[in-house]
Order: C-alpha cells, then structure tokens, then sequence
C-alpha cells in the first residue's frame, strides 16, 4: 500500500470529520437561535404580566385577580430564569461545536500539507530520477562519439 494511498484515505477521513462538525455546528447554531428565541418569548411573557400586574394595582381589583396577576408574574419570570439557563447550555455547546471544527479544521490541512510534502518530494524524485538518465543518455553519447572518432 503506497503512502499516497494512505495519505488519500486519511484525508478522506479528516474531511469527513470535519463536514460532520460543520453539521454539528449547525445543529448548535439552530439550537442557540430557538434559545435566543425561547429567551425573547418569555421576556415578552414576563412583560405582560408585569404590565397587567401595574394595570392592576392601579385600579380597584378584587384580591383575586391581584393574586392570579402576582402568581402569573412570578411564573413568567421563573420561564425566564429557565429559558436563560437553556440559553446558556445552547451557547456552550455552540462554543464547543465551534472548537470542535476548528480542530477538525486544522487536522485535516495537517494531512493536506504533509500530502503536498510528500508529492513535490515524489516530484523532485522523479525530476532527480530524470537528470540522472539525461546524463546518462548525454554520457553514453558522448562515449559512441569518443569512440568513433579514435
């Protein structure tokens, strides 16, 4: 098996690696736009009930609708709390798909500069190969001249 062969097939694999981070980053990236998402949602919720709390408290309500408005509060907020936490997961696996291509990344241009080194040293092999028949050629004929001359 040659290290050409070799070299192709780990290449092979290191790109394919680094397509299957490029996938898992998208999927983080998804993952983090539906938190974004989430996060906005719930402080808009928060914000509703906040405001229906002070429209409220401003008026003359019976203590139940107060109670309903404070407990409505506190759970919007309690989402929010979540949805940040989700949030937050979201941007550390984001971080961490990130890095994993990356690494991906860099593995695969290792592969691709030792096979770039390996070719031009096959090449100046064969160019090497090449000069030494010409100067093989080059001495032979000029032996037969030597030698037809005497």
């Amino acid at each position: 098996m040659s290290n050409r062969f070799r070299l192709g097939i780990v290449l092979r694999l290191r790109e394919m690696a680094e397509e299957a981070a490029r996938i898992e980053l998208s999927h983080a990236l998804d993952a983090h736009h539906h938190a974004v998402a989430g996060v906005q949602a719930a402080q808009l919720r928060a914000g509703q009930e906040l405001h229906w709390l002070s429209d409220l408290q401003g008026g003359t309500s019976d203590g139940g609708a107060l109670q309903a408005a404070v407990f409505a509060v506190a759970s919007a907020q309690r989402a929010t709390v979540a949805a940040q936490e989700r949030l937050g997961r979201a941007t550390d696996g984001l971080f961490q798909a990130r890095r994993l291509l990356a690494d991906a990344t860099r593995q695969r241009e290792v592969v691709e500069r030792l096979r770039d080194r390996f070719l031009a040293a096959e090449r100046r092999e064969r160019e090497h190969q090449d000069a030494l028949a010409m100067a093989e050629i080059a001495s032979t004929q000029h032996a037969v001249r030597v030698a037809r001359n005497r």
